[in-house]
């Protein structure tokens, strides 16, 4: 690794860890990626992606924006990053989940109050935020896509020719929490924990993706 790689001059602000750094520090240039994916994704995730500008992100992740330029390129390809490196929204950091019970306790996990506060608000709103440019929307389209597939594999649904249409349609559901808690707070939905997801999770997975395989 080349000292370019691993010294980011310009820094001003704070550092990660919240202490002052007046002038050139060394960095781990992993470190800095992470940390302009973690501010980008949450601009993203609030503002949506016209509102977001990279002086914010480099200014959020506390170092200097030609940084974005040498990791990203641009403020497209900070965002296709950023949508590559969003949680997982089934098994995330844990075991891909298997089985109907398994998949309805990994979406009540991830759609209950709170799952995501590190972001504000759930990442999947980052999705819905229209850009009007059709490569943006075309990298929205597709992580929404690799979603329903992740549904559909994780239920093991037997293979129909609307079985896709049926775990998109779970995904919708998925996202319709998301919108509505974040626009409306819509109570008790707004406050409901995984153990109150569950069982109404689960109906509607069995409902919709029909009787489990044999």
């Amino acid at each position: 690794m080349s000292p370019q790689d691993t010294t980011d001059h310009g820094t001003t602000g704070q550092d990660m860890t919240g202490q002052d750094a007046d002038g050139p520090r060394r960095r781990d240039a992993a470190a800095t990626r992470r940390a302009l994916l973690l501010a980008a994704r949450t601009r993203f995730t609030r503002l949506g992606y016209d509102r977001t500008t990279l002086r914010d992100v480099a200014a959020d992740a506390g170092v200097n924006l030609a940084l974005i330029k040498r990791y990203f390129g641009s403020k497209e390809g900070l965002f296709k990053a950023a949508l590559a490196s969003t949680p997982r929204f089934l098994g995330g950091e844990t075991e891909f989940p298997h089985g109907r019970t398994a998949l309805a306790e990994a979406l009540s996990r991830q759609l209950a109050a709170g799952a995501w506060a590190e972001f504000g608000e759930h990442p999947v709103l980052m999705l819905l935020r229209d850009s009007g440019d059709e490569q943006v929307a075309g990298l929205r389209r597709r992580a929404l896509e690799e979603f329903g597939r992740q549904v559909l594999e994780a239920s093991g649904a037997p293979a129909a020719p609307d079985a896709l249409l049926r775990a998109e349609l779970l995904v919708a559901l998925g996202v319709g929490v998301a919108v509505v808690r974040s626009a409306v707070g819509l109570r008790p939905l707004a406050d409901a924990t995984p153990e109150d997801l569950l069982g109404p999770l689960l109906d509607v997975v069995d409902g919709l993706l029909g009787p489990p395989p044999d």
